[in-house]
């Protein structure tokens, strides 16, 4: 027992001559494991309900702010009256891949756009992406997918308010949520890819 215990002052001691370099590698280190394990919460979400829709209290749906990859910013307010379609879609890194659920998604909301005007239906997709060229990966994103709805970057400002603010409908990556005219959560899609686009269609057509 006595040596253990000089063994572990000794150890101690060597730990306190750590070279400034390696401390500051090491702070780094724990910065990014930080910011990552955030992304990855909002990615990861509540993935393991693997529900297709589930039905939410009529609350009023948080309002937020966003700038468009395109430099237009808008509030999310400003849509009321209008069917909203939030699509909620992380990055992984810096590599512009995508979790399999955003490759159905994304033809899915591509379809809903194109049946409906902007006038009635307006989507949203919330990107996660903390990559210095997050911009750049978005735009390359919105031309290979003809995304012509407003693609935006939550992390924009350096933080997750808006993934944080619907955090309360148990939103993961590829989660949609529909706000009604009336500017209310009327529906939550999470996980899972089996929904179709007959079923998004049918429920936006009932809020019509």
């Amino acid at each position: 027992m006595v040596k253990n215990r000089k063994t572990w002052k000794r150890s101690r001691s060597r730990s306190k001559k750590l070279p400034k370099g390696k401390l500051i590698i090491g702070v780094c280190l724990v910065a990014a494991i930080f910011a990552a394990f955030g992304v990855w919460q909002f990615a990861s979400g509540q993935q393991s309900s693997s529900n297709n829709g589930n039905s939410s209290p009529k609350s009023l749906a948080p309002d937020f702010s966003l700038r468009d990859i395109g430099g237009t910013s808008f509030s999310l307010s400003q849509f009321n009256g209008k069917v909203i379609l939030l699509h909620f879609m992380a990055l992984a890194g810096c590599t512009g891949e995508l979790d399999n659920i955003n490759y159905v998604r994304l033809p899915q909301l591509s379809a809903v756009y194109n049946k409906y005007s902007s006038n009635q239906v307006v989507i949203v997709t919330v990107s996660v992406a903390t990559c210095a060229s997050c911009d750049t990966i978005l735009a390359q994103l919105r031309k290979d997918y003809s995304i012509s709805w407003i693609l935006g970057n939550d992390y924009d400002d350096g933080m997750l308010d808006i993934v944080q603010s619907y955090s309360g409908y148990s939103i993961g990556d590829g989660s949609i949520v529909l706000v009604d005219k009336s500017f209310r959560v009327a529906q939550v899609y999470n996980g899972g890819t089996a929904m179709i686009t007959d079923t998004l269609t049918s429920s936006i057509d009932q809020l019509l």
